[in-house]
């Protein structure tokens, strides 16, 4: 469990006063902090009266039947737009505190001034949402944001079941073992939801790409990543489940996971969250529990095995996008990625300022930036599909 920083502590306390849950020791101390400046003050009000405060913050472990319960219910009501994701949700016990306001931005506690935010409400950004195009083995590709080219698709072909939100393969018998492989891409500002012949489900994420058999054959099934995506994988000891990103292999019987292989990172992120994996590079291998994520560098083609809070890395398959102290260039890489807009940078030291952020994927992308823009640290300016970050 780790240290709480002076920033984080004060988090807490403000989360547990607006819980109801303060005794009268912490009770002092909050109050004690709120008079030392009229900033603290401030910033404590605005938590309190932020519609970003959710009582009902889920900082709780559900049953394994709750999380098989959210799946089918993903299955069923796709396009429903729920969570993918029916895990635990930040566990209170490991205190780790990120932000208070749900969506909020929370920055250190300083008395910083507040700077000036530049209008960029006039920016009209398309919504992410759901969005991916197949790439069918003729070359042919169906944009399955169409719903006239996603209904002459399913009238096609009998074995695809889809919505706007997701795409299911049927497991039919048929005779022929030649295996037949389908792509799907999903563009910037997009995410899908497929769920292979086997009963594999994979929530992909923007800028993605995945080859996949419509009919598994031999031994293993296989797939082919590009980008990042969250894996449910169907269970079955004979037949493993390889996910390959680049020289990268992912081994798998059934369990739940997220690979990371953007081909501008110099990583590929591998992160466990129940089952065991195998992840294996030029005949290195290293086997990963639960909570642990093995990082492959590409350049030097190593790997190294870290612990971590699997939510960090796995949140924006629940609909949210979470970071923790991380410089501001990941955050808007990222960012850039889901809203579909470029970045520019007036000043290289911008790139490392760090924040926490914690916020739902479906905000208005302008909301995030006036956010981070309230710490005082930065100001944006929006011009055509660029944010100029100053």
């Amino acid at each position: 469990k780790k240290m709480l920083s002076k920033e984080e502590h004060i988090a807490r306390l403000i989360f547990l006063h607006i819980q109801g849950m303060t005794d009268n020791a912490q009770e002092k101390e909050l109050n004690e902090w709120r008079s030392v400046s009229p900033r603290h003050e401030e910033l404590f009000q605005r938590m309190l009266s932020s519609e970003y405060v959710e009582k009902s913050i889920s900082r709780f472990v559900k049953t394994e039947e709750e999380k098989e319960r959210g799946w089918r219910q993903l299955q069923q009501k796709a396009r429903s737009g729920r969570s993918v994701r029916k895990i635990k949700w930040f566990p209170y016990a490991a205190a780790i505190v990120l932000i208070l306001s749900v969506g909020g931005v929370f920055y250190f506690f300083g008395d910083k001034k507040q700077a000036e935010i530049l209008p960029v409400a006039k920016y009209e950004v398309q919504l992410p949402g759901s969005r991916a195009v197949l790439i069918l083995p003729d070359g042919r590709k169906v944009d399955l944001e169409n719903e006239v080219l996603r209904s002459d698709l399913a009238q096609s072909d009998s074995l695809l079941l889809i919505s706007t939100r997701s795409l299911k393969y049927r497991d039919i018998d048929s005779p022929d073992t030649t295996e037949v492989f389908h792509t799907l891409e999903i563009p910037r500002g997009g995410e899908y939801l497929l769920t292979l012949s086997d009963g594999t489900m994979i929530y992909l994420n923007s800028e993605s790409t995945l080859s996949f058999p419509v009919k598994f054959q031999g031994k293993e099934r296989k797939v082919y990543l590009t980008g990042e995506a969250y894996f449910k994988v169907a269970k079955n000891t004979e037949h493993p489940f390889v996910v390959t990103a680049g020289e990268l292999e992912v081994l798998v019987t059934g369990t739940t996971f997220g690979v990371r292989a953007y081909k501008d990172e110099k990583d590929i992120q591998t992160t466990l969250e129940s089952g065991q994996v195998t992840v294996r590079v030029e005949g290195k291998s290293v086997k990963l529990v639960p909570n642990k994520q093995v990082l492959f560098n590409k350049l030097t083609m190593g790997m190294e095995v870290r612990d971590v809070d699997v939510d960090l890395y796995l949140a924006w398959a629940d609909g949210r996008l979470v970071y923790d102290n991380c410089p501001l260039e990941k955050i808007l890489t990222d960012l850039g990625r889901w809203y579909n807009i470029d970045v520019f940078y007036s000043r290289d030291e911008l790139r490392s300022y760090q924040f926490s952020l914690n916020m739902k994927k479906h905000e208005e992308f302008i909301q995030v930036l006036e956010l981070i823009g309230k710490t005082g640290e930065v100001q944006f300016e929006v011009k055509d599909n660029t944010v100029i970050v100053r």
